[in-house]
């Protein structure tokens, strides 16, 4: 009798490890998964002028994801998706005064200003751009051990710009040049032709699946990705928005704020 309640629970554990690797066999041999994503992470701005300074800044995403192996092993597969990206972007003025002309909501081009603009002196600045991307990468995937198996993915993630607003802290002054103004913050503010409409970086993260009930799998990864596409738009002075000013002439010197985008993130799968 007491060896009996000795062999029961092994004998239970026994039939419950065989019927977990079957699901977990039955995942491996599957060439389509296809869920649910959401990632959260950090932001990091790489500058190309002395005028302004990134600062780390948060980002989101959430959308589907559909993973495809390939015909020759279980072991390699094709990952794609369709995504949102909500980033914020952060910039800091540097040691030099940076103003440009405003009307209501709008900010306005070198090419759009109006003598009725007023002057905003500002001091800091988030981007909080709206993206629909599209990431395709290559995955490296080990056996299932039990129920887990790890995978590392190399990828491009293409994004396409959908909305953007921009938050400014600094102050309104009578004057360009002027230091002296009241305090405000230029919060929703519009700004067109400034960020570029597309945008990609380079990925690559580590991660676990987990089987963790039939044939639904939780995947949990860490990723770097890299920017190489400018963020902002460099081509004509007259869509430039922010400006400098001579002390001793008053003249205006139009720049573009110059940067690339490297992200770190935390994503979490859910495929079925």
């Amino acid at each position: 009798m007491k060896s009996l309640r000795f062999q029961l629970p092994l004998f239970c554990a026994l039939i419950l490890a065989n019927y977990t690797s079957s699901f977990a066999q039955a995942v491996s041999e599957k060439k389509l998964q296809g869920g649910v994503t959401g990632s959260v992470g950090l932001n990091f701005p790489k500058m190309g002028t002395n005028l302004l300074t990134g600062a780390s800044g948060f980002s989101s995403s959430f959308g589907v994801s559909f993973t495809k192996a390939s015909k020759e092993s279980q072991n390699i597969a094709l990952t794609a998706g369709v995504e949102f990206d909500i980033d914020k972007i952060n910039y800091a003025v540097s040691d030099q005064d940076v103003f440009y002309r405003f009307t209501d909501k709008q900010i306005k081009t070198k090419g759009e200003t109006v003598s009725t603009d007023l002057f905003f002196n500002l001091t800091e600045r988030t981007y909080e751009p709206l993206y629909l991307a599209l990431p395709i990468g290559l995955t490296f995937r080990t056996d299932f051990i039990g129920d887990y198996r790890g995978l590392l993915r190399f990828g491009l993630r293409n994004r396409f710009l959908l909305t953007n607003t921009v938050d400014d802290k600094g102050y309104v002054v009578p004057f360009a040049g002027s230091v002296n103004g009241s305090a405000e913050e230029n919060i929703g503010m519009k700004v067109s032709k400034d960020l570029f409409f597309y945008n990609a970086n380079l990925g690559i993260s580590a991660g676990v699946e987990w089987n963790f009930s039939g044939s639904t799998c939780l995947v949990a990864e860490l990723g770097y990705s890299y920017g190489f596409m400018p963020l902002h738009l460099t081509g004509k002075e007259q869509n430039y928005t922010l400006f400098t000013v001579d002390q001793t002439t008053l003249a205006e010197n139009y720049f573009r704020n110059q940067a690339t985008l490297n992200q770190a993130q935390l994503k979490l799968t859910l495929l079925f």
